[in-house]
């Protein structure tokens, strides 16, 4: 997959669809050290659980995204937060982060939205320790569902 590269989890879309997320649950983001190759985007009932989260130094465990909004513009339905903020560059920074992963942090398991290959070959991790990093999901926002 390409850097930045978000894929959702067929679990996930099947439970908003049976509406068993409410508009009002909270999102949140974690970094993971798991390749995005190995990562089962088509597990029945997938949680943050399944993972490996890494943290550090400035790497939180977790990320609240503020103020998530659903918006529909014709056919495409679109679900954007709050980016983060830099992480800035730190000895102590994980040195084996691999992919982000959004997550309902609302759900009893802390049900897996999606993944985002970070690397540029799918397996090095990025080097925070070094350099600062910023993450911003971009104009299509998580995601965008066609209608």
């Amino acid at each position: 997959m390409a850097q930045g590269t978000g894929t959702l989890f067929n679990d996930y879309v099947l439970k908003e669809r049976k509406q068993a997320y409410a508009i009002t649950d909270s999102y949140a983001l974690a970094f993971i050290s798991d390749a995005i190759g190995i990562v089962d985007f088509d597990a029945t009932d997938p949680v943050l659980a399944d993972l490996t989260v890494t943290s550090g130094g400035n790497v939180a465990t977790s990320y609240a995204l503020a103020s998530p909004t659903f918006s529909r513009v014709g056919g495409a339905v679109k679900f954007d937060v709050t980016d983060i903020a830099k992480i800035l560059k730190d000895a102590g920074n994980p040195t084996d982060i691999r992919c982000c992963v959004v997550y309902n942090e609302t759900s009893v398991g802390n049900d897996l939205v999606q993944v985002h290959d970070l690397t540029t070959d799918g397996t090095t991790p990025i080097d925070i320790v070094t350099q600062d990093f910023t993450f911003a999901f971009g104009a299509a926002g998580v995601n965008v569902a066609t209608v």
